[in-house]
């Protein structure tokens, strides 16, 4: 199998000496293991080169492991993560693609152990017919591509003292990543698409062609066009993904993820892959929870009454899930 990691790299040279490491220790692994990597990284900041190493600072491609190719896409002009990850996805030749970002990293057994994840899920569906090469990618047919799975590890989440926070903690949590009404009513399951291994030809046309213009909430999108056409998520149940704290990661930045969310609702009306009843709810959701962030308690309490069906669901997924106080995205 070939896995491809995609980067958006924006002003990320600091981050490359350690994300060349993390790459070179996963293509060992995969290599031994009879898999094969390429890495290909964005550069949505043309005004700077990236720099994968000190001997090579303006290398467009090349070898940096055995059997590893490394390519750098230089954009012309900056287009925002989501524009950089499709312009990867569309130079990308893996069966399986993962959306790294610069500043995360992984185990150095991580690719491998998605993988092995995937082969363990096709054994066990042996019947179907896994064939990798004669997928489509028109979201509106989803059997074409529901034997598929979608993997996606535990995750550690980096706090700004430095220790380590785990994000699936129980079983019920696990279980709501592959759960459509959760993300419409609590919000989405997974922190990074850098947990994830996707099948890159079941990865929907839409989410290729219209675009986010605003950061920070693509891959809520990705999820949800996946979700509702179908796609099997598989949990690896081990934290091969860590998230960084850096003060500025975009996640964190929840205008902006509100605004990229209110996009990608409009981008999904009328195209028959969420029902207008869905997405009038993920409406409803997103906006109460902008709202609950800028209340003080008693405006929190009145807000939350008003919208007792969405309060109530988020307050036992709390409690079932024992993560920290606060709502997802």
């Amino acid at each position: 199998m070939k896995v491809s990691v995609i980067t958006a790299f924006y002003d990320g040279n600091k981050y490359m000496p350690k994300y060349l490491k993390c790459m070179q220790a996963n293509a060992k692994n995969l290599e031994a293991a009879g898999h094969e990597l390429e890495v290909i990284i964005v550069n949505d900041s043309p005004w700077v080169q990236v720099e994968l190493d000190e001997k090579s600072p303006d290398k467009t491609s090349g070898n940096h492991g055995e059997q590893t190719t490394f390519t750098i896409i230089n954009q012309d002009q900056n287009t925002g993560i989501h524009g950089a990850r499709v312009a990867g996805l569309k130079a990308a030749t893996g069966d399986y693609v993962m959306f790294l970002d610069q500043d995360d990293s992984l185990s150095s057994d991580a690719l491998v152990k998605h993988v092995n994840k995937i082969l363990d899920y096709e054994n066990e569906n042996e019947t179907l017919n896994f064939n990798h090469a004669d997928q489509t990618t028109n979201c509106n047919n989803a059997n074409n591509n529901h034997n598929l799975p979608i993997t996606v590890s535990n995750a550690n989440l980096e706090q700004a003292d430095g220790s380590m926070l785990l994000w699936y903690r129980t079983i019920y949590h696990q279980k709501k990543v592959s759960d459509l009404d959760t993300y419409l009513k609590v919000g989405v399951q997974i922190i990074s698409p850098g947990q994830c291994l996707v099948p890159r030809k079941a990865i929907p046309d839409i989410w290729m062609e219209k675009i986010c213009s605003k950061n920070g909430s693509d891959d809520y999108y990705l999820w949800l066009v996946m979700l509702g056409q179908n796609q099997p998520f598989e949990v690896v149940d081990e934290p091969l993904y860590t998230h960084k704290f850096t003060g500025a990661n975009l996640s964190a930045d929840t205008t902006n993820t509100d605004v990229s969310t209110y996009e990608f609702i409009d981008f999904l009306r009328g195209e028959n892959i969420l029902t207008e009843k869905q997405l009038d709810k993920l409406l409803r959701m997103s906006k109460y929870k902008a709202d609950f962030r800028r209340q003080g308690k008693v405006g929190k309490a009145i807000l939350s009454l008003k919208n007792i069906d969405i309060f109530i669901p988020n307050l036992i997924y709390k409690i079932k899930t024992k993560t920290p106080p606060g709502f997802n995205r």
